[in-house]
């Protein structure tokens, strides 16, 4: 769905952000999207959240928002 250089981009922004892990988004409901899935230990952790939606926004070329999962959540990996 993006290419290497876009996901090295968003892997490299939550680097920067203090999150290393696997990153998990929301199954898309819409194309012009994405909802990045984090654990509320990890949501606390991460600096400048509203920021760094803003920046990988711009990467994808999408709207993006950066959640805590749920216990229900059914998260996919970001591809």
């Amino acid at each position: 769905m993006f290419n290497i250089g876009q996901r090295t981009a968003v892997i490299g922004a939550f680097s920067l952000a203090g999150y290393e892990g696997p990153l998990r988004t929301l199954p898309n409901i819409s194309e012009d999207e994405r909802i990045f899935v984090l654990g509320q230990t990890d949501l606390n952790q991460l600096r400048h959240v509203r920021t760094l939606e803003q920046i990988v926004g711009q990467l994808l070329g999408r709207k993006v928002a950066i959640i805590a999962a749920g216990s229900d959540s059914k998260s996919v990996p970001f591809t």
